[in-house]
């Protein structure tokens, strides 16, 4: 019974228009900063190696495919949970439009199991929207920007050897 539920809410979900928003809102955004940095990458390069050329020696590339993935990430964590909030909230407030009640007069579902179904559906479009994000980001990076050693300014200046980017980057995601 609740992995009949399950499904049906998940159908549900990916069915409304309303669902693929954050999908599209992701698929114009990161783009366009992507292709902003792109065109700027000359300016923001020197600018990031100047300040820190005054007490390291710099080589290489700080300006990498996994140092605009991991800025984008930081950039957008207050946009991301907006836009999951408006599947998240259209769960249960588009009861009345999503088939839940008609399921509710065929099979007697506690509204505990039907609650617990929509939570976990939430929780699989979230998963879905960050990964999307993930490979979205890290991919087009990659192809714009090239490779390199993760370079995270902040508080401490860390710089992350290639091998552990990936991994560090995809755990952040995570």
């Amino acid at each position: 019974m609740a992995r009949t539920v399950f499904g049906n809410e998940l159908v549900k979900t990916f069915r409304r228009w309303r669902s693929y928003i954050a999908f599209v809102t992701i698929g114009i955004v990161v783009p366009l900063v992507f292709v902003a940095m792109k065109l700027q990458a000359d300016r923001a390069a020197l600018g990031i190696t100047r300040s820190i050329e005054r007490d390291f020696v710099v080589l290489g590339n700080f300006l990498n495919g996994y140092f605009v993935t991991v800025f984008l990430m930081n950039s957008l964590w207050i946009h991301i949970p907006f836009l999951l909030t408006l599947a998240a909230g259209d769960q249960l407030a588009g009861e009345a439009t999503g088939g839940t009640f008609r399921i509710l007069l065929i099979r007697p579902v506690s509204r505990t199991s039907i609650l617990f179904t929509k939570y976990l559906v939430t929780l699989v479009y979230t998963a879905s929207v960050v990964a999307f994000l993930a490979a979205l980001s890290l991919g087009l990076g990659l192809l714009l920007f090239g490779t390199g050693d993760l370079f995270v300014p902040g508080r401490f200046i860390v710089i992350l050897p290639e091998a552990d980017a990936i991994g560090r980057i995809l755990f952040g995601f995570a």
